[in-house]
């Protein structure tokens, strides 16, 4: 089959999507990708569509005035999107192209169970009709998102897929890295515990509250390691500030080796889908602090693999950090009983396996449906 992969930034598809793509092209199947270019093209038949993540309509009319065109011209039989914003316009541009079959992933909702009643309800309202008209089938990495697609009827039950979320296993083994190397190219002690976080540097992950709360918790014995850059479109930003004890690293392709360099992995954000990176630290056996939000609570056992702790509170988020500190046996137990959960829920294979289950379904299905 041709499949195009559709995203709204490159970065995801660097960061993200590249297992997905490269099993497709496994199994046979022609794979193209449109979205927006920020660096020099790393992969042939990737397309550039103008998506932004304004509200500027002009913007979006000629993001969609291009998808359209590439789908007219390429005809391929799968459009697979991704992202909410360029979810909606390639769903909408791939019915304009009557793409046989339309398949939309759910990295997770933009509502969640904090927002304003207006809001919640007009994004709750866009996804529902989205998934009911403008999709064949919806993959869920969150099993909330999927819980509450299917007790709401998006769609028929057996077109909505849990998929989950997961990391090659092979990348992520404790054995193959050596944290005293990495320790001493970091400039830290043995002895000094150390926080990790990674992702976008954006107040939406938390980033303030983790900045505050390493400042309450004042343990000169400890470090906070922040590892991250920003994407193009981000609005909220949050700028890397001079504070004791606090190392920030910028974007790194080491993550892996950092993360068994650490003692704990924490992740405040206030909103997630089903996060990455909180499988990579399971699967470095590190224990995590997390907020307790949607695809965060769905990863961490609470007590058990880590602690939750309240979202948007630097004074909780302080006493979870110093929990940890306090008590590095029970640390060195959450991330035994993380790297075990990981292997149980969260080897990158099997989530691959449940897409390439639907991608054969279209493969087999008679597509008597012809371009405009």
């Amino acid at each position: 089959m041709k499949i195009l992969q559709v995203t709204a930034v490159d970065f995801t598809v660097e960061k993200f999507l590249l297992p997905l793509i490269h099993r497709l092209q496994k199994e046979g199947h022609e794979v193209h990708i449109a979205c927006l270019i920020t660096t020099a093209p790393k992969h042939s038949n990737m397309h550039a569509i103008s998506f932004e993540r304004s509200m500027r309509m002009a913007t979006h009319a000629k993001a969609l005035k291009e998808l359209v065109k590439l789908m007219k011209s390429e005809k391929f039989d799968v459009v697979h999107t991704h992202t909410p914003v360029a979810s909606m316009l390639a769903r909408i541009a791939a019915k304009i192209a009557r793409v046989p079959t339309i398949i939309y992933t759910a990295h997770g909702f933009y509502f969640h169970e904090r927002m304003n009643k207006i809001p919640y309800t007009i994004a709750y309202t866009l996804e529902k009709y989205a998934a009911k008209w403008g999709s064949d089938y919806v993959f869920f990495q969150s099993e909330e998102d999927y819980q509450l697609a299917v007790n709401n009827h998006f769609k028929r039950p057996e077109r909505l897929i849990h998929i989950q979320n997961g990391v090659n296993r092979k990348l992520f083994e404790p054995n193959d890295y050596n944290r005293n190397e990495m320790r001493q190219k970091l400039g830290l002690a043995e002895d000094t515990f150390v926080y990790l976080f990674v992702g976008r540097l954006v107040y939406e992950k938390g980033l303030a509250e983790l900045t505050e709360a390493f400042r309450l918790l004042n343990e000169p014995r400890s470090h906070l390691v922040i590892v991250g850059g920003q994407v193009e479109g981000d609005r909220d930003t949050f700028p890397a500030t001079v504070q004791k004890n606090v190392t920030y690293l910028g974007l790194r392709q080491d993550i892996a080796a950092l993360l068994h360099a650490a003692d704990a992995f924490v992740l405040p954000s206030h909103r997630e889908g089903l996060p990455r990176s909180i499988i990579e630290a399971m699967a470095m056996e590190k224990p995590v602090i997390a907020t307790d939000i949607r695809g965060c609570r769905e990863e961490v056992i609470h007590q058990k693999t880590g602690l939750l702790c309240t979202v948007q509170s630097a004074s909780d988020l302080k006493d979870a950090m110093n929990e940890l500190f306090e008590h590095p046996q029970m640390a060195k137990a959450f991330g035994k009983a993380g790297r075990q959960r990981f292997l149980e829920q969260y080897d990158e294979e099997k989530v691959l396996d449940r897409q390439m289950v639907i991608f054969r379904q279209c493969e087999q299905q008679e597509m008597g449906v012809e371009y405009e």
